[in-house]
């Protein structure tokens, strides 16, 4: 079984019969959906993916976080290019709930909080994870441009609850602290764990309950490879950030690429099994 544990359901660039449509094409068995937080965004040029990634498994990673400033507005959306795109301070859960409702053996959902917005935060986390299908909770503190010590009485919920968290960390916020104040509660870190990367691998011992994800072009291939050597395949999950980062000949969304990424590493067939989907179907409980 092959789960996407990291996609955004952006039907402004993929809509629902393509999702399908593609997922069968590549042979994904199923996908968590996270409900739209932005703008469609342009694509980033790989040559400065490559400089992103390279400055943050480096000393410069203090330089990257002021450029990151410098993309948000006072209004606290993106500027890119001379562009403004919208960062939604409160995404709206309720298109992937109708995904799910239309598609219940296909899709699960992430509930997409925001405590730095949202003063009701605890209520909307019990309004939504009553819809079937919503598996845990997506908190994006590196856009949303808070720290995570403000997430204290989510987690503690999402814990209460058995509800893993998926989090995009940002530069604001003490992984290790979070993970070890609620030792139950299953944090996967996006990205590999962007932006710290090897700075949050080598904590694996310390927090036994952290998880990265192998999505998005803000890894490649051997970033991927040094994830799963630092953290243990066990730690690693399959994820794939789409519909943003890879694109076929037909400029439709490849989940081709990162699938070949966890293909050819050097881990046993159970391994991979494991990272392909087994870890992620035990940490929800489905």
């Amino acid at each position: 079984m092959i789960v996407d544990c990291h996609a955004h359901f952006e039907p402004r660039m993929l809509d629902l019969d393509g999702l399908v449509a593609r997922l069968d094409a590549a042979g994904v068995d199923r996908v968590a959906l996270i409900p739209t937080m932005n703008d469609p965004l342009p694509e980033t040029p790989e040559r400065l993916l490559a400089v992103l990634r390279r400055v943050m498994n480096s000393p410069a990673r203090p330089l990257a976080r002021l450029i990151h400033r410098a993309t948000l507005t006072r209004g606290g959306d993106l500027r890119l290019g001379g562009e403004v795109y919208r960062i939604y301070r409160q995404p709206d859960n309720g298109p992937v709930a109708e995904v799910l409702k239309a598609h219940p053996d296909r899709f699960w959902g992430w509930i997409f909080l925001n405590p730095a917005a949202d003063p009701d935060v605890l209520e909307t986390l019990e309004r939504w994870r009553e819809v079937p299908g919503f598996i845990g909770v997506k908190l994006h503190p590196h856009w949303h441009d808070y720290s995570v010590d403000v997430l204290g009485p989510v987690l503690r919920r999402c814990e209460e609850l058995g509800l893993p968290v998926l989090i995009h960390l940002g530069f604001r916020g003490d992984f290790v602290a979070m993970a070890q104040a609620h030792p139950k509660l299953p944090i996967l870190s996006a990205h590999a764990g962007f932006p710290f990367y090897r700075a949050l691998w080598r904590y694996k011992a310390d927090c036994p309950n952290l998880y990265v994800d192998l999505s998005s072009p803000y890894i490649d291939e051997e970033l991927a490879r040094q994830a799963v050597a630092a953290m243990g395949p066990e730690r690693c999950l399959y994820g794939t950030d789409a519909p943003y980062g890879f694109h076929d000949e037909d400029g439709g969304y490849d989940y081709g690429e990162i699938r070949r990424w966890v293909e050819r590493l050097p881990v046993s067939s159970s391994a991979m099994e494991g990272i392909f989907g087994g870890t992620f179907v035990g940490l929800v409980g489905a």
